[in-house]
């Protein structure tokens, strides 16, 4: 791997990294006003929020640790 290929991959994974970080606030917004819809279906209810905020956390403490190599 070259150093342009390098710099490519730091750069994407930096942009991944906010947009997890972007996604997981957005997702909390969401918890805490309650807006889910009024049918509750499966991706509506709080502990599917619950459960992606967790693995957007586990995806942007793996690409941390992939940043730091």
């Amino acid at each position: 791997m070259g150093k342009h290929e390098k710099r490519q991959r730091k750069k994407r994974l930096k942009k991944q990294v906010a947009g997890l970080i972007e996604q997981k606030e957005k997702h909390w917004e969401k918890l805490a006003s309650g807006k889910f819809g009024e049918d509750y279906r499966k991706d509506t209810t709080p502990e599917y929020w619950k459960k992606e905020i967790e693995n957007q956390q586990k995806q942007i403490e793996e690409k941390t640790e992939l940043l730091k190599k």
